[in-house]
């Protein structure tokens, strides 16, 4: 160090530090380089956000992007032929273009396969072979990656090696929903609770770490930027697979693997098939197994559930793509149960409620009539989310004292008759965040729905609502009832509100997101006057509407970032004055009138010759 920086004294640098590992390291090395305030400089390049923010408290640090397809094709093609030599032929190109692809933006994939098709046949038949078996390709080639990734998980802290790893439950390709995600992790128990932060808040925290790290890559973003959607690479995936059997974490049973007689079954905590054949897995059931899931059903169900009562210490299991025509009763014997998924034409069993540590409980309800909820799910006291695929009416218990009468940990229930929602059965769910109502009303019911639109709003912790009719094509909703004033989110599909009734809506002081689907409001003009303003709202969704005029000003929506119209044919233009909102950063517009494109259009150029170049306008299929 003391050579080096006599070396550089007084004169102008560049210097390049690859692969800085942690924040002391860079704090040890920047010692070594003189800083005489002449220009020089020096980049670092690491595998961690926060040493990047660390090494540059005041700038933000240039983050790579996986490449594009014709970056993927460019790196591919340069490496396998030579950037000047020679050219790929015609017949080969087409094929390339289908391997680049397949190597998912990633450049270290693309070198080893490049490699690969290096010492191959060049012939369309050698190279439709690697099309079909990339991922083999690079797992079988890629001992240089997977130890620099296997770098990288030895540096993650011990809190975040499990959720890591678990990204290895769910198949390849598949997109994985953030809040289930956070939600399997703590049935896991991997989440401990910290001072003035809830799991969820905890599971969100180590999410970012490791999209951070770039181990987790981000599939699908809300309209806020927040992540919706995860995965992982195919050559993280693989070295999740091998380091997860050899901590005896998780196995992964795959389609060539189940059929295959000498593939190894290993004692570990937790399985997860990808095909229907689950091998020999139930001969000789394991005391450590934890978690189970079964992706593609099972192979023979009348033989294969009674089986599933062996696994006495299961915390978690899925079963899907597969539904019981009868409630499998087998699985209330799982008593240390936090987390069950399944499908199924019957109702839910009272039995159910022996599961008395059951946090999680997505039912695929596919019988032909409403399904029902046994009374004796009020029992279940460790509840905290409640999925049946159908709308269900929820049954009050005739004796309180008997059934306890009070699920306080329930946070998400869907799909809930509008008209369970009784006083009774509000002041029993009293910190409910996620609800989803519907119900298909008649005209002679009109009056009844303010009064459980108005038990809903006592509901004063909860934050997205969403309400779906069914069976009706013209206002029914009472013009005078009211909503929870907690909401962010609300979501509005078939209530045929007319649009005079924006004004209970406007009232909710923390909404943040409102979508309007499918005659959510109907009529043909929205009046707004300077008095109605959604203060917080950031994101208006207006999808499928008879609107025709729509008269509006930046004064109405003061925070709005984006707007989204989808289907609003009969539209005549947007207001001009909504290029006027300050925070307004995109507007979109699918399958909607030429005249109000042309009015969007106008706004555009209203607002670059202002120099506003912050607005993105973005158009689809109008006509």
């Amino acid at each position: 160090m003391d050579m080096i920086y006599k070396k550089l004294k007084g004169l102008r640098y560049l210097v390049v530090m690859d692969d800085i590992w942690s924040g002391d390291i860079w704090d040890l090395m920047t010692r070594t380089f003189p800083d005489d305030n002449n220009g020089s400089r020096i980049i670092l390049t690491s595998r961690l956000n926060e040493v990047a923010m660390h090494a540059g408290p005041n700038s933000t640090p240039h983050e790579m992007r996986l490449f594009n397809s014709d970056e993927s094709w460019k790196l591919l093609h340069d490496k396998v032929f030579g950037v000047e030599h020679e050219i790929c032929p015609p017949e080969l190109k087409d094929i390339g273009k289908q391997v680049a692809q397949k190597c998912q933006g990633l450049p270290l994939a693309l070198l080893i396969v490049a490699g690969h098709l290096s010492k191959i046949a060049r012939t369309p038949e050698s190279w439709g072979d690697v099309a079909k078996s990339v991922s083999k390709v690079v797992a079988n080639e890629s001992d240089k990656c997977l130890r620099v990734l296997a770098m990288i998980y030895n540096y993650l802290p011990n809190r975040l090696k499990p959720c890591f790893l678990y990204m290895g439950v769910f198949p390849e390709d598949k997109e994985v929903n953030i809040d289930m995600l956070i939600n399997l992790w703590v049935t896991e128990g991997f989440l401990r609770e910290e001072r003035f932060k809830s799991l969820e808040q905890v599971g969100r925290d180590c999410l970012e770490d490791l999209l951070s790290r770039n181990l987790i890559m981000v599939r699908k973003k809300r309209w806020n930027s927040e992540v919706r959607t995860c995965g992982v690479h195919d050559l993280v995936r693989d070295l999740i697979l091998r380091v997860a059997e050899e901590k005896k974490f998780l196995q992964v049973v795959r389609v060539k693997e189940a059929t295959n007689s000498s593939a190894k079954k290993l004692r570990v905590c937790r399985y997860s098939f990808h095909s229907g054949n689950q091998g020999d897995f139930w001969e000789s059931p394991s005391s450590l197994t934890r978690t189970v899931y079964f992706f593609h059903g099972l192979q023979s169900p009348s033989e294969q559930v009674p089986l599933l009562a062996c696994f006495k210490l299961l915390r978690v299991l899925a079963i899907l793509d597969f539904i019981f025509q009868k409630f499998p009763l087998e699985i209330t014997n799982l008593v240390h149960l936090r987390y069950l998924q399944f499908d199924c034409c019957d109702d839910l069993h009272w039995l159910v409620s022996e599961l008395y540590n059951l946090q999680t409980l997505i039912f695929g309800y596919r019988g032909n009539k409403s399904p029902t909820i046994p009374a004796a799910i009020w029992e279940m006291k460790n509840l905290r989310h409640l999925h049946l695929s159908n709308f269900f009416s929820f049954h009050i218990p005739s004796s309180k004292v008997q059934y306890g009468f009070e699920l306080q940990n329930l946070e998400e229930l869907s799909c809930l008759w509008l008209s369970s929602s009784t006083s009774e059965l509000v002041s029993a769910i009293p910190n409910l965040k996620r609800l989803k109502v519907g119900g298909n009303w008649r005209e002679c019911e009109r009056e009844k729905i303010s009064q459980h639109l108005g038990n809903i709003s006592c509901l004063d912790k909860l934050e997205i609502l969403k309400i779906i009719c069914y069976g009706i094509n013209q206002p029914l909703f009472p013009t005078k009832y009211s909503l929870p004033t907690s909401l962010k989110r609300l979501t509005l599909k078939r209530t045929y509100l007319p649009w005079e009734d924006m004004a209970n809506i406007v009232m909710l002081p923390n909404l943040q997101v409102l979508k309007t689907k499918k005659h959510g409001f109907h009529g043909g003009a929205w009046r707004l006057n300077d008095e109605e303003q959604f203060n917080q709202l950031s994101f208006l969704l207006i999808d499928w509407t008879n609107l025709e005029r729509w008269e509006a000003g930046s004064v109405n929506f003061p925070n709005l970032q984006r707007l989204v119209l989808k289907r609003c044919l009969y539209l005549e233009e947007i207001p001009k004055d909504i290029g006027e909102i300050c925070t307004l950063e995109s507007l979109e517009m699918h399958d909607c009138s030429i005249s109000a494109v042309k009015s969007v259009k106008e706004i555009q150029e209203d607002q670059e010759s202002m120099g506003n170049e912050i607005l993105s306008v973005q158009i689809h299929n109008c006509r």
